[in-house]
């Protein structure tokens, strides 16, 4: 890629997130709210761009499940409420607190290494839109290896139903660094070889997570 095309790429991808953010901030500080349509050709002009990052924008907050693509209509806002999200980390917490605490015995060195892969990988990343998706991928298989060795396929299914939100690390950046650390707090107590150590681990920082995001889902409410 030339330098003219490459600046081009880094300008469409500055619009995009502008686009997106700006368009999540309306849909969790409830200017829209559940069932209204967002039209595209409405909010291209009102952010003075054309449609196309507006497409992209909105491709982006479905995966995150802040709107649906329905036939005929297009997208419809289905935001996510402080009840979703404790309902949805409360209950993951318990359940992967349970898989990680009954997996520990069966994790091999390797998987071991793999985690403390992740992490570095996590620790040195530097947050940005860009690499956000990055980043769910790593945090994504660091939880996955933990709980790999869960003997209870159940358990497991019900975990990976529940998921981790794509709209977290977006709100979340301010607290960063924090994540980190807890990561590697989990990490090491996989280390350690200690079930009920590392169940707790995981439990809080499931719980401490839903705790931020819920803060600052209010505070983009109260701006």
């Amino acid at each position: 890629m030339d330098i003219l095309s490459e600046k081009l790429a880094q300008q469409k991808s500055t619009v995009v997130n502008n686009v997106t953010k700006r368009l999540r901030e309306v849909i969790l500080d409830g200017t829209l709210k559940k069932g209204d349509r967002l039209i595209q050709e409405e909010w291209a002009e009102k952010l003075k761009v054309s449609r196309m990052p507006i497409r992209e924008a909105l491709t982006q907050l479905q995966m995150e499940g802040l709107v649906e693509i329905v036939p005929h209509k297009g997208a419809v806002v289905t935001p996510i409420t402080k009840e979703n999200i404790e309902e949805i980390y409360y209950i993951r917490s318990m359940l992967e607190g349970l898989a990680v605490e009954k997996s520990l015995p069966f994790l091999t060195d390797e998987d071991k290494r793999h985690l403390h892969d992740i992490v570095v990988q996590m620790e040195t990343l530097d947050l940005t839109d860009e690499t956000n998706g990055e980043y769910i991928r790593l945090n994504a298989s660091f939880h996955q290896i933990l709980r790999s060795g869960c003997p209870w396929p159940r358990l497991r299914k019900m975990v990976e139903t529940l998921g981790i939100s794509p709209i977290a690390p977006n709100l979340l950046i301010d607290y960063y660094q924090e994540t980190q650390r807890e990561h590697r707090l989990i990490y090491e107590a996989a280390l350690r070889g200690d079930p009920a150590e590392l169940r707790a681990a995981v439990e809080y920082h499931i719980l401490r997570t839903k705790n931020n995001l819920i803060d600052c889902m209010e505070s983009i409410r109260k701006a």
